[in-house]
């Protein structure tokens, strides 16, 4: 090879390197391009700052320094604001921010309530969005008021990630207290892992007053969605309506909206339909987190959505709340649903843990029309340890044929938080209508406390229900009965259980006899169970429960019935004075109404003791003779009326006792007969006219 060739490619290679320190120079350079203008093109202006940047490699900045000598400067307000005469170039540059927080920091805090920046499409035609981030990774938009836009900021492409959405009013105007409407606010689509708002002040976003959606996410996944105002204003008392407020939609997955601290929480409050709607078949294990749906940002006042959170057509295992601390929702203040789970297809979706018709601590009632509804047909769902309380009608309604196979355990449905004092649902605790079947309303060691609604505890309302069953549940205090298969009222057992109805209108198990054995500590529960169908009675369930006025409120335990019909249940720690009751539930899975018998108080009403004492005559009109008590006898003499409460007592001593009875009223009485070591018999008596 001859110098002259060796020359030529020594000049190559130098040329070769000189391009390559130039590239990687250019891509490692970092721009800061100043807006200085509200001009819509032009030197200084916002379109030449992204049309600058789109073209520049490196990783650049879009700061505003514009004076208040410029045209557009509105003093009232404290904002410049940009006109775009057509949409702004699209952002096509990873590694950018676009800051208009600089503009307080080049020109001063002019408006205390908000950005100084503000972009305002007025609807001309071609003014699609503010801001459309293409295919990019790593852009920050910050610090803006956007309005009258097709779309305040769009996020799209499959390559579009790792984006921050933060510190803007998109919807609203300079103050965030009346509309400055655009028709969707921050639309997110075909992108993932992108955040919008934070756990900052400075990077919440208020998206309200949009006609359509606030912020919209659509077949994208794994975005996180926090902190922000939806739909309220920016002292969050007030509404600002979006149509909906955050809608996942099409074929998201795996999104998160509010998380486990306060300062993750979202308030989507005050829109007009939906606060979080999350729909589509493929709409799948989205997580709905910590947020205020419905309600101020102190949690006691009502600031309504129509409902809370819906699951509709389609979506399936979503997560609403949770077992994490945090994780809960408050889901209260709705003018309809808190909860609403609709249409086939929709399933398995889990309601866990979440506040629904209280206020935030759970103690007084900030009702819902309904709690939860679950309806469409929509199925397989799982709700489990929420308070479901103070709604205005039901607490959670299974409405129509084919919601099937849904679970309700451990929900506390009518109470405060901690299922002890009342916040009743306006109607029933639970009710079902129209056909739903299979569902389980508390299961072994899961059961629900379901107390102190208006209506019954838990009402089925037509023959279409079948195969409900409920178990272990603490049902006391309603104003209706406990379980009611309609019609209204106790429905009374039919020999043979030949009628039909809901739940097949399954007989109640007949108690018989309640004993207790002093010595033991024992009570002897027994019945008997009338089910001449196809099979007979055997193998069905009987629970049994300490009863208040013929609800269930403490579950004892449960037996089976023999092939005659027979049943019978030991336990300890009854005293003689308490009230027993029981259900049934066939192979099926159909459960019964609880048992009630108005002529049989469920009294424990006979001890087993050591002391063969003879009470008589009974029934009894005027008097009661105590005798054959051993000698040296030193005890004290007890009544108890029905309802438990003593009206008699007196000490005596001997073998012999005399009780004057006519000051009784009519009706049924426990007399108790203790010595002083608490040994003695207990038995019931009547007393006549």
């Amino acid at each position: 090879m001859n110098s002259v060739s060796n020359k030529a490619m020594n000049l190559s290679k130098l040329i070769l390197w000189f391009t390559i320190f130039s590239l990687f120079s250019l891509v490692a350079k970092a721009a800061t391009y100043t807006v200085t203008n509200t001009n819509d093109s032009g030197s200084g202006s916002l379109r030449k700052a992204i049309t600058d940047a789109n073209i520049t490699p490196g990783s650049h900045i879009i700061v505003f320094n514009i004076p208040t000598s410029d045209a557009n400067y509105i003093t009232s307000q404290g904002v410049w604001k940009i006109t775009p005469s057509s949409t702004l170039p699209i952002i096509m540059r990873s590694n950018l921010v676009i800051d208009g927080t600089t503009q307080s920091a080049n020109q001063g805090d002019t408006n205390p309530y908000g950005p100084e920046i503000m972009l305002d499409g007025n609807y001309q035609p071609g003014s699609d969005f503010a801001f459309h981030l293409y295919n990019v990774n790593n852009v920050t938009v910050r610090g803006f008021i956007i309005g009258r836009f097709t779309i305040g900021i769009s996020v799209t492409g499959s390559s579009c990630f790792n984006n921050f959405i933060v510190g803007n009013y998109i919807g609203c105007n300079y103050n965030a207290t009346d509309t400055l409407s655009n028709i969707n606010g921050i639309e997110i689509m075909v992108a993932h892992s992108n955040t919008i708002g934070g756990s900052t002040l400075s990077d919440r976003n208020i998206v309200s007053g949009n006609n359509h959606v606030g912020i919209r996410i659509a077949n994208s996944n794994n975005n996180i969605i926090k902190g922000n105002y939806v739909g309220i204003n920016r002292t969050g008392d007030a509404a600002v309506r979006n149509y909906d407020g955050i809608s996942i939609e099409g074929t998201s997955k795996y999104n998160t909206v509010g998380g486990y601290s306060v300062a993750d929480r979202n308030y989507v409050s005050g829109n007009i339909a939906y606060g979080i709607p999350v729909f589509g078949a493929g709409c799948d294990y989205n997580l709905i987190i910590g947020n205020y749906v419905g309600t101020d940002i102190t949690g006691n006042i009502s600031i309504p959505n129509t409902y809370g959170v819906l699951f509709d057509d389609g979506a399936s295992n979503n997560m609403l709340g949770g077992y994490q601390s945090g994780a809960g929702n408050l889901l209260s203040g709705n003018s309809g649903y808190g909860v609403f789970l609709y249409n086939p297809g929709t399933q398995r979706d889990s309601v866990i843990g979440n506040l629904i018709g209280t206020n935030a601590a759970g103690t007084t009632a900030l009702p819902n029309a309904n709690g939860i509804v679950v309806d469409g047909p929509s199925f397989n769902h799982f709700i489990d340890g929420n308070v479901i309380s103070g709604n205005l009608q039901n607490g959670i309604v299974l409405h129509l044929l084919g919601t099937d196979n849904n679970v309700m355990v451990r929900n506390k449905i009518g109470t405060d938080i901690s299922g002890v004092f009342p916040i009743g649902n306006g109607f029933d605790g639970v009710r079902l209508g129209e056909g739903p079947r299979y569902n389980l309303v508390g299961r072994p060691g899961e059961g629900n406390i379901i107390a102190f609604n208006g209506g019954s505890g838990i009402t089925v309302m037509t023959a279409a229900e079948r195969y409900n069953s409920f178990t272990e549940n603490s049902i006391f205090g309603n104003g209706g009965i406990g379980i009611d298969l309609y019609p209204a009222g106790v429905t009374l057992n039919d020999t043979g259980d030949f009628d039909t109805g809901p739940n097949d209108l399954l007989n109640y198990p007949e108690i018989q006899n309640v004993s207790y054995n002093t010595i033991s500590g024992v009570t002897t529960i027994s019945g008997i169970m009338d089910f001449a169908l196809s099979g007979g009675p055997a193998g069905i369930k009987v629970e049994i429960f300490k009863s208040e006025n013929a609800q269930g409120k403490e579950f004892l335990g449960f037996t089976s019935v023999d092939a005659f019909g027979n049943w019978s249940f030991d336990c300890a720690g009854l005293l003689p004075t308490d009230k027993v009751t029981a259900t049934a539930t066939d192979l099926l899975g159909n459960t019964s109404e609880f048992y009630f018998d108005s002529s049989l108080v469920t009294l424990v009403i006979e001890e087993i003791s050591a002391y063969q004492i003879s009470i008589y005559p009974n029934p009894t009109s005027h008097i009661l003779n105590i005798s054959q008590l051993p000698e040296s006898f030193n005890g004290e003499v007890f009544i108890y009326n029905t309802s438990g409460k003593l009206i008699f007592s007196k000490k005596f001593s001997g073998t012999d006792f005399i009780i004057e009875t006519g000051h009784l009223e009519t009706g049924i009485y426990l007399i108790q007969i203790l010595d002083i070591n608490g040994e003695g018999i207990s038995k019931r008596f009547i007393k006549c006219p």
